[in-house]
């Protein structure tokens, strides 16, 4: 889920006859519609975009989730589990602010994938990324 504004017309991604007007605002749950929209100058997030994700390091029951934001965030966490349900919800360190964030996972089952998505709230705007996986060692 993430909050965007257009910044030109756009159809939705499921229902065709839904549009989009430009300065439009709006709360989105299909990531991969977002990303499209952005990266064709479509809408922009209402919030702030999450730079340099990473998983590193990954062992047998650890990972730690990495990225940073630009902008003071007031909350930020990762969802994770064995499908794109997620299931368990960890909390960053630290847990709002700006700059490089990192969330430890911890229980996981050796050799296993995860789903994770990273989530920050920034000026009352919500921004998730789009599904990403790792595997534990």
């Amino acid at each position: 889920m993430s909050d965007v504004v257009f910044l030109a017309d756009a159809q939705d991604s499921v229902t065709a006859t839904t549009y989009y007007g430009k300065d439009h605002q709006a709360t989105l749950t299909d990531e991969v519609f977002v990303r499209a929209l952005i990266a064709q100058g479509k809408a922009a997030l209402r919030g702030t975009a999450i730079r340099r994700q990473r998983v590193t390091p990954i062992a047998a029951t650890t990972a730690t989730v990495n990225w940073t934001v630009d902008q003071s965030c007031t909350a930020m966490s990762v969802d994770f589990g064995t499908t794109t349900a997620y299931g368990t919800n960890q909390a960053a360190t630290p847990a709002a602010g700006v700059g490089d964030i990192v969330a430890n996972l911890t229980g996981l089952t050796t050799a296993t994938l995860y789903h994770y998505r990273i989530n920050v709230t920034c000026n009352g705007a919500v921004t998730r990324t789009a599904d990403a996986t790792f595997t534990t060692s």
